[in-house]
């Protein structure tokens, strides 16, 4: 059902809402023992939110306003969803059934909807098909927050793929910096060494040579038997010292 009045003001000039025509659409559903209750809206204005009045034999008895939130409505593109009314209804009232008006009502524009309610046998035959209606898109909303958290399971597990990627790329950076650092440390180590070596065996060299001076000098002094001591002695001290840079020589080395 829908409504298209246009609205005008005291003195003949429309109002700057109705410049946009109410477009109202809305149904009972039902009367349901004292619960009255169905929904109503206006397409040209999904955001706004109706007024329902209730009259009996032309008096209004009873208001509400059609901002109560239904799954259904939203699934058939009824605005946000939120365009549904209950109201409760006194046994009186409910009893005179034939006697009863409903009627939504634009607050902008003051357009009116009369909503039709439903004979008993029409709303047993719509129940009839709408239960196995909504269970099968219970079912459909049912699979698709299924597929919706699949997708974020999904997309959180490439994110920390990603992030294991980017942390073993980092270990590896890290462990081919410190390997340089070791190989670059061990050489220094080395030359180092080396340096130490070169230097010890010029001194050695030098060693032996004195020593052998020392002994040529020995020697042609050594005529007498207690010259020929002096020599072995000498001999023997020099030797002493050629052991001594010996045992030196391998401690660098050993080190």
């Amino acid at each position: 059902m829908t409504g298209m009045t246009t609205m005008h003001s005291p003195d003949g000039t429309v109002p700057e809402a109705s410049l946009t025509p109410a477009r109202l659409n809305g149904r009972v559903d039902a009367l349901d023992g004292n619960r009255l209750h169905g929904w109503i809206w206006d397409e040209a204005r999904p955001e706004e939110r109706l007024a329902v009045r209730l009259l009996r034999d032309g008096v209004t008895v009873q208001e509400a306003v059609a901002d109560q939130g239904r799954i259904d409505l939203r699934r058939n593109g009824i605005g946000d969803g939120k365009h549904a009314f209950a109201m409760e209804l006194d046994d009186r009232t409910a009893a005179a059934r034939e006697a009863l008006t409903i009627v939504g009502v634009s607050p902008s524009t003051g357009a009116e909807l009369e909503l039709r309610l439903p004979p008993p046998a029409e709303l047993a035959a719509e129940a009839a098909i709408a239960v196995p209606l909504a269970r099968f898109f219970d079912r459909v909303e049912a699979l698709i927050a299924l597929q919706r958290r699949s997708q974020l399971t999904q997309k959180e597990l490439l994110d920390k793929v990603g992030e294991l990627g980017e942390r073993l790329t980092e270990h590896r950076q890290r462990e081919a910096q410190a390997k340089q650092s070791e190989e670059a440390e061990g050489h220094g180590a080395i030359a180092a060494r080396l340096a130490e070596l070169d230097v010890f065996q010029m001194r050695f060299d030098q060693t032996l040579r004195a020593f052998d001076d020392r002994l040529v000098a020995i020697r042609k002094e050594a005529k007498a038997p207690l010259r020929q001591v002096t020599v072995v002695l000498g001999f023997l001290s020099g030797l002493a010292a050629l052991l001594s840079f010996a045992t030196l020589a391998v401690t660098l080395m050993g080190g």
